[in-house]
Order: structure tokens, then C-alpha cells, then sequence
């Protein structure tokens, strides 16, 4: 009778547990971002410090049904008057990695956040992403000086 009760009693304890799969959360390191029907997907900055370069990494992707160009701009750059410097160019419905976008300088350190503008015909969408130390998986990333 004492293991029944304490099975009962045990198993009673998930049911006033939530269900952690019910919890919306980012699985990754990077953010989200979404402008239109275009979406950037784990968006992060590989950075040694701030001041210094920092390459940016994660995916785009089209949703909608037309070719798209996507560009990245820091916020900083932008208000000094930069452009966009590189974009990824999507066609319908696809998906890409973010290869070979270097910001010449990351206004904040591994740790921290900075601000990026996604770029499209749309317009731009301000976002917050994490800056990352280069180690780890990340090790690759890092941005040749």
C-alpha cells in the first residue's frame, strides 16, 4: 500500500507541471526576423571585439513567389550613411545560408547585442542579434582582418 500511495502521489506531479513543448522559445543562438515575405532565420554577428570586424551568420529565406534580393546593414553604418554592401539574392521559395556578409565594424562585444536593418524592396527591419565569440563552432567564422 505504501508504494501504491507513493506512485499516486508521484505521478501526480506532472499534472500540475506545464508542458514545456506548449512554450514558444528560439532554439538557436541567433534571432528571428521577418520583413514581408522575407525572413531571417538564427541571425548572429561572429565578432572578436567591438570596433573590430564581424561576419554575420544564420539563413534568409523567400516565402513569397518572386526573386528577392536581401541585404544587411548595421545600424550604425546606417546612420552614417552607409548601404548595404552585399545582399543574397532568393528566388521563389527558397532558402539560403548567409555566406560571406562582413561588417567592416561591430559596434558591440561578444555577449552582447547590436542592431542590423534586413534590408529588401519592402523597406528595412530593425533587429537586435546576439554578437557571438569566435570559438567553438563558431571558430569558422571568424572575420579575417
Amino acid at each position: 500500500t505504501g508504494a501504491a500511495a507513493a506512485t499516486a502521489a508521484l505521478s501526480a506531479c506532472s499534472f500540475f507541471s506545464p508542458v514545456q513543448t506548449d512554450n514558444k522559445y528560439i532554439p538557436g543562438d541567433g534571432v528571428p526576423v521577418q520583413l514581408g515575405s522575407i525572413a531571417g532565420r538564427n541571425l548572429a554577428i561572429v565578432a572578436e571585439k567591438a570596433g573590430g570586424p564581424g561576419t554575420l551568420v544564420g539563413a534568409v529565406l523567400n516565402q513569397g513567389d518572386a526573386q528577392a534580393q536581401v541585404g544587411f546593414v548595421t545600424r550604425a553604418e546606417s546612420e552614417a550613411g552607409g548601404s548595404v554592401a552585399s545582399r543574397v539574392s532568393l528566388g521563389s521559395r527558397e532558402s539560403k545560408p548567409i555566406e560571406g556578409i562582413v561588417f567592416a565594424k561591430v559596434p558591440s562585444a561578444p555577449g552582447t547585442l547590436t542592431d542590423i536593418y534586413l534590408v529588401t524592396s519592402e523597406g528595412k527591419q530593425l533587429v537586435s542579434v546576439p554578437v557571438l565569440a569566435p570559438t567553438g563552432m563558431y571558430e569558422q567564422f571568424k572575420p579575417k582582418a
